[in-house]
């Protein structure tokens, strides 16, 4: 029996590209979560009348409030930080907040703690290369990021984070394909075949730095025409994840 593949996307960030990412998406009727920080020292972030526009059409997850690294604040800023950027987006969209991205993928077991207590269903990490089911909700990986990184950027970031299955994958999956765009289709291709999760992420700021515009609508249309992927959001995976786990016990 075929197991179940699943096509989700995430977007970093709150720029106000974001917007333009979002009208490629809703013409090919594709879900994505956005994560969106009320401040981001490094970029603009959308205006809150922005961030409710989208809201309408998409998952808004939540992205702490200030996007600085958790692992370096305190115990208590990074509480209050993750729990500050939820209800941030709560009261600009109305809408309860379920999915949750750790700022620059960094993460401890007490930062996923405090994620659990302030009532966030699961979590995206930047662990690349990855396109099984997630066994955690909360170490959410994803198979493709948008940037066309070397094998030995690769390799480093992931046995850095501890990423093992990701530098085995990113031969066995990706053939070690630096092109993202072939590097997703590969996943892809994985996924069909054997089932997961293929997990496409980027950032528009990033997008636009590189000027991969035509190239992201190029890979939005080639996944909206693959018809054996369930369209689901970060939130939907991560439910998929915990029913799982339930059924498992």
């Amino acid at each position: 029996m075929q197991k179940p593949a699943y096509l989700t996307i995430s977007v970093d960030d709150g720029y106000p590209l974001d917007l333009r990412a979002a009208e490629l998406l809703n013409r090919h009727g594709l879900k994505a979560t956005f994560y969106i920080p009320a401040t981001n020292p490094e970029y603009e972030v959308m205006t809150k009348e922005q961030v409710r526009e989208l809201s309408r059409r998409f998952e808004i997850g939540g992205h702490t409030y200030s996007h600085l690294s958790l692992t370096l604040k305190s115990d208590a800023e990074a509480r209050a930080d993750i729990l500050d950027g939820k209800h941030w987006v709560e009261d600009v969209t109305g809408l309860p907040v379920r999915a949750f991205c750790y700022p620059q993928g960094k993460f401890t077991a007490r930062i996923v703690e405090w994620v659990k207590e302030a009532g966030f269903i699961g979590a995206r990490t930047c662990f690349f290369n990855r396109s099984e089911m997630p066994r955690d909700p909360y170490r959410c990986g994803v198979s493709t990021h948008t940037h066309n990184h070397s094998a030995l950027i690769q390799v480093r970031h992931a046995l850095l984070e501890g990423n093992f299955k990701g530098v085995v994958d990113f031969f066995r999956v990706h053939k070690a394909e630096r092109d993202w765009e072939i590097h997703f289709q590969h996943a892809v291709s994985a996924v069909e075949r054997r089932g997961g999760v293929a997990h496409l992420f980027f950032h528009t700021w990033e997008i636009d730095q590189q000027r991969d515009w035509d190239k992201l609508a190029r890979v939005l249309e080639y996944v909206a025409g693959r018809k054996q992927l369930t369209r689901v959001t970060n939130g939907e995976l991560f439910a998929l994840c915990r029913a799982r786990m339930t059924d498992a016990v």
